[in-house]
């Protein structure tokens, strides 16, 4: 069974911060930004090509369901997303 996406879904989009960046050493998601899926799983593929750490620790949240929290996972949506056109 294939899920369903709304690319059009508004979406908040988290990353791990970096070891270095924390001060008590504990893993700490932060807000990177709301907006829509399509956009999210973009700046995830095309914006963070070059930085692999902040791709791999990214996590969307979607209000309709589960997280997508694996970087296979979003690959795969964008695919997906430049196939359907934008509403």
């Amino acid at each position: 069974m294939t899920a369903t996406y709304d690319f059009d879904e508004t979406v908040d989009l988290l990353a791990l911060s970096r070891p270095f960046e924390r001060s008590n050493g504990m893993n700490m998601a932060c807000k990177v930004a709301t907006l829509p899926l399509r956009e999210a799983i973009a700046l995830v593929i095309e914006d963070w090509a070059d930085d692999k750490f902040r791709q791999l620790s990214a996590v969307i949240v979607r209000r309709s369901g589960p997280p997508i929290r694996s970087l296979d996972e979003i690959k795969a949506l964008h695919a997906r997303s430049e196939a359907v056109p934008a509403s």
